[in-house]
């Protein structure tokens, strides 16, 4: 895999298809002329240089080049973070519903969606936060309801979601088309992500040669605060769901910083009307402070300009599928 920049200063992924039949000696920081490059079906790269593409040679430094405005191109299949119309750092959060307690992404039946939210991140304003109150399935689609009518007016944006890859939205794509066609949302409904492009800080620890996107974040003097349980009055000891067999770090029950783990016991709680012991107006501002603690990390991020050059795919190239 080499990681590039065109004349337009946008890093891309190129994957190289083994075996090539010339023997190449590239290195960092300079400039080469590539032939027969083509578009890539592949979701860990821009670009793709075939086995049978020998063409290769050094170049001087071109003359680097504006990158046009998307009101310039028809329908651009990639775009620069920093070119993007808007920038909405995204967070989605899903429900297990597996007897299992595993999430898979391509399988809708094992998980609901718990919470999506939104912050825009070239505005000013409050998070936008979607979260479940009830356990009927209704509520999920009603969460999913506004998350289309937000998403319908953001075509052409850019979703900035963390990790590495495409896992939150393929989790929202995949609940909105098993979902869809009902009373609540349309037939279809699941396309509105193909409108968008996508952007995760990935990249961002590399170049700071930082182990976790965190680091990097603090490098750039970026506040990232864990949510801490201690924070919240929610009524629950943590050693009642915290220190079983099947426990998730951390393992020691007196560590307030929440984890996914501690999401997904807490939620249920709160979605159980007969669990009396649950101080509902704390829990849930402890749940939805989870769901959206990604946030502002993302944010700032963008705001900084390190992710400015990234290269974001629009979503209907990622093949989200059934």
């Amino acid at each position: 895999m080499l990681h590039c920049t065109d004349i337009e200063r946008t890093e891309l992924r190129v994957a190289v298809q083994e075996p090539s039949t010339t023997e190449w000696s590239l290195e960092p920081g300079e400039w080469y002329r590539f032939d027969r490059v083509v578009r890539s079906n592949s979701l860990g790269a821009h670009l793709r240089l075939p086995s049978e593409s020998d063409g290769m040679e050094p170049i001087q430094a071109p003359e680097p080049q504006t990158h046009p405005s998307l009101a310039e191109r028809d329908t651009p299949w990639l775009v620069q973070l920093g070119a993007s119309d808007e920038r909405i750092a995204l967070t989605v959060q899903p429900r297990q519903t597996d007897e299992t307690g595993n999430v898979r992404v391509e399988a809708p039946e094992t998980y609901e969606i718990a919470a999506v939210c939104f912050a825009y991140c070239d505005r000013s304003g409050d998070a936008t936060v979607y979260h479940r109150e009830e356990p009927d399935p209704r509520d999920e689609q009603l969460l999913l309801e506004h998350v289309v009518e937000d998403l319908s007016e953001a075509e052409g944006a850019t979703l900035v979601t963390r990790g590495q890859d495409r896992a939150p939205l393929e989790m929202l794509y995949q609940r909105l088309a098993q979902v869809s066609g009902g009373d609540i949302i349309g037939t279809g409904a699941e396309r509105v992500l193909e409108e968008c492009f996508h952007a995760t800080p990935g990249r961002v620890p590399i170049g700071s040669e930082a182990d976790t996107v965190v680091e990097a974040a603090r490098q750039l003097d970026i506040e990232v605060d864990p949510v801490l349980l201690s924070d919240y009055d929610i009524g629950i000891d943590r050693a009642d769901w915290r220190g079983g067999a099947d426990a998730t770090p951390p393992s020691d029950v007196s560590d307030p910083r929440m984890t996914d783990s501690d999401y997904a016991t807490l939620l249920e709680r709160y979605l159980d009307p007969e669990d009396g012991s649950v101080g509902s107006a704390e829990l849930a501002r402890c749940l939805k402070a989870y769901a959206s603690a990604d946030l502002g990390l993302l944010r700032e991020l963008v705001a900084h300009g390190t992710m400015d050059r990234l290269g974001c795919l629009r979503l209907s190239e990622r093949r989200l599928e059934r």
